[in-house]
């Protein structure tokens, strides 16, 4: 089976994350399968297979980028003759294919907190997600939470749809590096979604009880730091609290792998990778009751009351007292979030 991959759309970020993986997880669950990655312009760089093909499209201007996204998807699919094409994110692809058709599908953040997008984006992702899925032959939502969000607001679009729920199991590779003095927790400040403010009022409460913490943040921009920078110096956290920015790959896995804790109340996900990367580790997570992290955690991780500064500090206090055979029982869990799991229920999909 030839399977065209189209990953135009995948910028640094989740859709870059499930397609690397994802393609990884395919051509060790199907080696006989040929395997063709098309990237756009501005779509991320990122290693694949020595078995997998890479296809470039030329830069072009704004014009050209619609092009890639959709002409130039059929073009590609034709002209390599190929059995099916998986888009890895739903506005790509917009003339469809003569060849079966699948898209990954990640949320509807952006119908159900609408707060946290501009016009402008919702409109776009209304517009085009919509022509987009009618399209497809069928579509695969990361998690179940996704797919309920689907059948309940788009009933007709949610008749193609199935549930391939992301895996976990990269994770893995991280290195693991000696413990430091300090013992560390990882919270996440990029997105309205991921409660950075709540995250750091929270922690001034749990390190006043448990000296010794240290606080890092990553994924934030200039202006996100700096603003939360005058947080941490008006809650006088300044000792405890590291604010970092965008990490690369290997950069971001080791300081993942060496956290003490992992602090993810986010109020919306369509899957939650990092809870379910810090699950797979063994680490101490707390989260909020969103239904995806809740779905990918099974009940291992720690659930905060609310995002209130004593909600959360109680919560961090519970997740880092949590016992080894506890932990051991969340790593358990988790083995079942494999990118060979994703890969076998998307190809069989598509065929």
């Amino acid at each position: 089976m030839h399977v065209l991959v189209d990953a135009i759309l995948a910028r640094p970020g989740s859709v870059s994350i499930v397609v690397q993986h994802l393609v990884r997880g395919w051509t060790e669950a199907f080696p006989d399968d040929e395997l063709t990655v098309l990237l756009g312009p501005d779509s991320e760089r990122f290693a694949t297979p020595a078995s997998v093909r890479v296809s470039e499209l030329p830069a072009s201007g704004r014009l050209g980028r619609l092009w890639s996204r959709s002409g130039a998807v059929r073009r590609a699919a034709r002209e390599l003759d190929v059995d099916a094409v998986l888009s890895s994110a739903p506005a790509s692809s917009l003339l469809g294919t003569r060849q079966p058709r699948g898209l990954i599908f990640y949320d509807l953040r952006h119908e159900l907190r609408p707060e946290q997008f501009s016009l402008r984006t919702r409109v776009a992702r209304q517009l085009s997600w919509a022509w987009s899925m009618r399209l497809a032959d069928g579509i695969f939502c990361i998690s179940e939470r996704s797919h309920a969000d689907l059948r309940r607001r788009h009933p007709r679009l949610a008749r193609t749809a199935v549930t391939a729920a992301l895996g976990s199991d990269h994770a893995l590779a991280w290195p693991r590096p000696e413990p430091g003095e300090r013992p560390y927790a990882l919270a996440f400040g990029h997105f309205g979604n991921k409660n950075a403010d709540a995250v750091i009022a929270g922690w001034a409460e749990f390190v006043a009880a448990h000296p010794g913490w240290v606080l890092r943040l990553v994924g934030m921009g200039r202006a996100d730091r700096e603003a939360a920078q005058a947080q941490v110096d008006r809650l006088g956290s300044t000792d405890s609290v590291e604010l970092m920015p965008w990490l690369d790959d290997d950069a971001f896995g080791a300081c993942f792998a060496g956290a003490g804790m992992v602090v993810f109340p986010s109020d919306f996900e369509g899957f939650g990778l990092p809870a379910a990367e810090a699950l797979r580790l063994g680490i101490p997570t707390v989260i909020s009751d969103d239904p995806a992290l809740a779905e990918v955690t099974g009940g291992y991780a720690v659930v905060t009351a609310s995002t209130r500064p004593a909600d959360l500090a109680v919560a961090m206090g519970r997740a880092s007292e949590l016992s080894a055979d506890r932990l051991a029982e969340g790593q358990a869990f988790a083995e079942a979030f494999t990118w060979r799991r994703t890969a076998e229920v998307v190809r069989s999909g598509l065929r």
